[in-house]
């Protein structure tokens, strides 16, 4: 985590391929060009173990075009994924959870360095390139070695996550068949409903950690400077002081935000692009599927 000026420098570079406009004008096209051979593979089975076969690879595959990095195939993509979660998860500091971290990380700057140095010659339309140039005096880049930690926590945060809240968000749908009815009665207005629902429901990323810089008092327990400390973004967006019966998945709440994207000025880069890419595999989905209903076992 950063702050001041590195962070302002940072969030220049990753911001705009990820703004609002931006992602109404490319999502969609990127997402369904994605999702439907996985939607037609589907339709020839019959059936599908669907994070698998459709969430997670659609997720992956939607963060890796807008990044530039379309030539990564889905295996080394997810194998990545993985392979850095053993660093984010390891709170217990397991030498060989970090080991297997370390040796992905590394080999995720390897196999992108190449890319990078070629946009920093030859700029595109890639968040990647984005990051290199935007807000940069002409002729200079950002240092591919400043930007290379947060290219590693995209990847990390965005490559299967929104996949996961999507899966929520149908899980959600699938045990109340009222509420799914009413996505398909109207999906422009519930689909987006359901995505925020289910992203305060299950929360995909539901630690986040940090690092006090100075003693503060929650709760009347008094943290001192120094220390580290998990924010459980789960157990936040079912606050019962906020939300009425928090453990239901309903559509129909009108009871403000949800905390799966953060806040104040560390607020997810990638939360509308990531918001967007649930609300059109849902949708894709229950347009192609609209009897779609869970295996009895």
């Amino acid at each position: 985590t950063t702050d001041g000026e590195t962070h302002k420098q940072l969030r220049q570079g990753v911001d705009p391929k990820y703004r609002p406009r931006t992602v109404a004008a490319y999502a969609g096209d990127l997402v369904r060009s994605i999702a439907e051979p996985f939607l037609d593979r589907i339709a020839n089975q019959g059936s599908a173990e669907l994070m698998a076969d459709y969430f997670e690879p659609v997720s992956t595959l939607s963060l890796a075009r807008s990044l530039g990095l379309a030539g990564i195939d889905m295996p080394t993509l997810r194998r990545w994924f993985y392979g850095l979660a053993q660093g984010a998860i390891n709170f217990e500091n397991d030498p060989k959870r970090q080991e297997i971290a370390d040796a992905i990380s590394a080999e995720v700057g390897d196999a992108i360095l190449p890319t990078l140095e070629r946009l920093a010659r030859q700029p595109d339309d890639s968040a990647l390139s984005h990051m290199l140039h935007d807000g940069m005096p002409e002729g200079t880049t950002r240092p591919i070695d400043f930007l290379m930690p947060s290219i590693k926590v995209i990847l990390l945060g965005g490559m299967q996550e929104p996949g996961h809240g999507a899966g929520s968000i149908l899980a959600g749908l699938l045990a109340r068949p009222e509420q799914l009815r009413q996505v398909l009665a109207d999906p422009e207005t519930f689909v987006p409903k359901a995505v925020d629902e289910g992203l305060r429901w299950v929360a995909p990323i539901g630690t986040q950690t940090r690092q006090t810089t100075r003693a503060v008092e929650l709760g009347g327990v008094t943290i001192p400077a120094g220390a580290a400390v998990a924010a459980l973004v789960a157990s936040a967006s079912r606050d019962e002081s906020r939300f009425a019966d928090p453990d239901r998945f309903d559509i129909n709440r009108n009871e403000g935000n949800h905390a799966a994207f953060g806040f104040g000025h560390h607020f997810c880069s990638g939360r509308f692009f990531a918001r967007e890419q649930m609300c059109l595999a849902v949708r894709l989905l229950l347009q192609r599927f609209p009897d779609l209903s869970l295996v009895p076992s």
